[in-house]
């Protein structure tokens, strides 16, 4: 079970012996709590001493009698890894920076989406926390996923709201970079591609020319690819998202839509 500050705060306020519901796992998890002194007792077993240091954006897993934050840093990558959380669905942060909107990631998720409107067999390139992955796999028939990096995907399988990743049929998990995964499939395989790697600078390959031939090259025609466009440097002069689709237009690819609600291109082949 996964408790942040918002729901420690709640059991904090609460008068002694009292006995309330408690939400776990990100409203997934309703649980029966009584405040004794300094503890909190969760359901009939678990015990939790309310000296515990719980810190905002961090998410912490209740192991045993503690709770203990979802982060730590990587020697291999040299980087450090967080589930954080916001006002729905956590996020995971990658040396601080978070790979959704922090103000609402189920909508930045439903956006891009509905934007896309995936059928068919779908790729979505980077899996993250998968939430992509994972509202795909609602319309489509198959949804294959790359994620390179162990970290995320130890993250992953501690986020309650991830678990469809590893437990639907529909859903195909591939742990290797996306970038060398992709020439295994044969031209026109999947119907639509999701595309919403991490930023410039954690993986410019990913924003390459030559990656995109490949998209283009497995994507049927007709079928669509949404592209992750980042605009946090456009009100300093750089128009990332133009340099985006002068690439997609190299490749072959015609643009479709531009949307700042989804914060991407929408184009087709």
């Amino acid at each position: 079970m996964i408790i942040t500050k918002k729901e420690w705060g709640f059991v904090l306020k609460q008068e002694n012996n009292s006995v309330f519901e408690l939400n776990l796992d990100f409203g997934l998890t309703k649980v029966a709590a009584q405040k004794i002194q300094n503890k909190v007792i969760l359901g009939k077993s678990v015990v939790i001493s309310l000296n515990e240091k719980v810190k905002e954006n961090f998410c912490y897993a209740i192991e045993g009698e503690t709770v203990t934050p979802i982060a730590y840093f990587s020697e291999s990558t040299n980087k450090f890894y967080k589930l954080t959380p916001t006002d729905d669905w956590p996020t995971i942060s990658i040396s601080s920076v978070p790979m959704h909107k922090l103000t609402s990631p189920k909508h930045d998720t439903e956006a891009k989406l509905n934007l896309l409107k995936p059928y068919g067999i779908v790729l979505d390139t980077c899996m993250g926390l998968g939430y992509s992955a994972i509202m795909a796999a609602n319309s489509a028939k198959k949804v294959i996923t790359f994620e390179k990096d162990e970290n995320v995907l130890l993250i992953a399988k501690k986020n309650p709201l991830s678990s469809a990743l590893f437990s639907r049929e529909n859903i195909e998990v591939k742990t290797k970079d996306v970038a060398e995964g992709i020439k295994e499939f044969s031209e026109g395989y999947f119907d639509c591609i999701t595309h919403d790697p991490p930023t410039f600078k954690l993986a410019p390959e990913l924003f390459s020319l030559a990656f995109y031939e490949e998209l283009y090259r497995v994507l049927k025609s007709k079928g669509r690819l949404f592209h992750y466009a980042p605009l946090y440097k456009v009100s300093h002069g750089v128009d990332f998202p133009s340099k985006i689709k002068k690439k997609l237009r190299e490749t072959g690819f015609r643009i479709i839509e531009v949307s700042k609600d989804a914060g991407g291109i929408l184009c087709t082949k």
